[in-house]
């Protein structure tokens, strides 16, 4: 390290620090799924939450949506299922695209 000079320990010290958070990224799949994978489990959980709720609440939901007010849908979600906000916004989202994917 004596034979090196100052701006060549700094660039062997970035190119260390650039490799580290490489192996990181690369490493760092959350339970071995991959991004894909996580965004099926995710769907299907949304599907899920809301086909548990009745017609009625069913067809509100549909409204709000349709109605913009996707965040009293989501609180609606939530009184039915006793679901977190996370799983509740998850549900109102699938069933928004749902509802786009079959519009008009």
């Amino acid at each position: 390290m004596d034979n090196l000079e100052p701006y060549q320990i700094w660039l062997l010290t970035a190119a260390a620090a650039y490799v580290g958070f490489l192996v990181g990224r690369a490493t760092a799949n959350r339970n071995g799924a991959s991004r894909e994978e996580r965004a099926f489990q995710t769907q299907m959980n949304a599907e899920s939450v809301f086909s548990a709720l009745n017609e009625s609440t069913k067809a509100d939901v549909d409204r709000l949506i349709q109605d913009g007010k996707i965040i009293h849908a989501v609180k609606v979600v939530r009184e039915a299922t006793g679901k977190g906000l996370k799983e509740s916004k998850e549900a109102v989202d699938w069933r928004r695209a749902m509802i786009k994917s079959s519009g008009p």
